[in-house]
């Protein structure tokens, strides 16, 4: 009989860490003989208000977390289970073990969620939930991770096996697309994470787009987010992406230099990467390691910087090109969904055994 994987994921397809982390590996892992049933617990329709208007809806969080429940009490015919950071959020580690009901447990992180739980505000949050993800992990048969950062945390916090799966790409689907005849600079994301981000780069950015007549392209950014920046919104979604990234002609990763980016995988990276582009980024956390100096892009610490290297790839498009072929033949190498998929299904296998 084949393996039997019980998925409870954090978002459905739209949701870039559910999609990246699990849902497209589904297919790879459907391949070698898995049954998997997918629990998401957050609808598109909760994105997509968060990220139009900033807000999220009460009744729609108390309807998801009453839905997970029920998932979760039912869950009685899996061989192991496959969770996103954690079965139900707030919901104190005692009783989220009891519903995990001593099945074998594979958890994955590709951000530092610990820390919504240890930074928090309240006091009474710290208390009752700081050490909920440590026990998390101490309870997983194997804790997989997407960056050093957290694969240091979950050793340190008592995780008996741990494993590092960088997030990954098909990149196949990126392949083949030259680059634009107008040097074209541009971002990937959300609206959320364009605000957290943009800010420390707009001025240098603006600075370079008034001065070379280039284009830029914000894919996933609210429309108008910066009204200042002359730039093209395309609204993300899975069908574009690969179409959008070829529209580049050199990607931007800006990342402020804090605990929580230092916990991220560096997947907006690997994207350009597939897609064979150069990377101008913050050198924080695995951004500094994924991207070599001078070989698939340049680390930007100062707006000078940011300035200077975009510069550099408009004025010199046979490097920015020998970059960018570089980074696809990294990303081919080491962060395509087919590798990543069979070392996850060697995992749970272990793991349901």
């Amino acid at each position: 009989m084949g393996l039997n994987i019980l998925a409870f994921t954090r978002y459905e397809r739209m949701g870039a860490s559910s999609r990246v982390r699990f849902l497209q590996y589904i297919p790879h892992l459907e391949s070698k003989g898995a049954r998997i049933t997918v629990h998401s617990l957050f609808s598109e329709d909760y994105l997509v208000r968060l990220y139009e208007s900033g807000t999220r809806s009460v009744s729609g969080v108390m309807s998801a977390m009453t839905r997970r429940l029920g998932q979760a009490l039912t869950a009685n015919n899996a061989d192991v289970i496959w969770l996103q950071r954690e079965v139900l959020p707030f919901l104190p580690f005692v009783a989220e073990n009891l519903l995990l009901a001593g099945k074998p447990l594979v958890i994955d992180f590709d951000d530092a969620h610990h820390l919504y739980y240890r930074n928090s505000g309240s006091h009474v949050v710290r208390r009752m939930f700081g050490d909920k993800i440590d026990r998390l992990m101490r309870r997983a048969s194997v804790v997989t991770v997407g960056n050093q950062t957290l694969f240091d945390y979950a050793q340190a916090a008592g995780a008996r096996d741990v494993r590092l799966i960088p997030s990954a790409v098909d990149v196949q689907r990126f392949l083949d697309r030259p680059l634009p005849k107008v040097f074209t600079v541009g971002w990937i994301g959300t609206p959320v994470t364009a605000e957290e981000a943009f800010p420390p780069v707009l001025a240098s950015l603006t600075r370079f787009l008034a001065e070379t007549g280039a284009k830029c392209i914000l894919v996933g950014a609210r429309p108008n987010q910066f009204p200042g920046l002359n730039a093209e919104y395309v609204p993300w979604s899975e069908a574009v992406e690969a179409d959008a990234l070829g529209r580049m002609s050199a990607g931007l990763c800006p990342l402020a230099d804090t605990s929580w980016n230092r916990g991220k995988s560096g997947y907006k990276i690997i994207q350009y990467m597939a897609a064979g582009r150069a990377t101008l980024t913050s050198p924080v956390g695995i951004a500094a390691s994924i991207v070599t100096p001078g070989a698939t892009g340049f680390p930007c610490v100062s707006p000078e910087d940011w300035y200077g290297n975009l510069m550099q790839l408009y004025r010199n498009p046979t490097l920015c090109a020998s970059l960018g072929a570089r980074a696809q033949e990294t990303a081919l190498r080491e962060y395509d969904t087919a590798v990543a998929a069979a070392k996850l299904y060697d995992l749970l296998s272990a793991a349901a055994r």
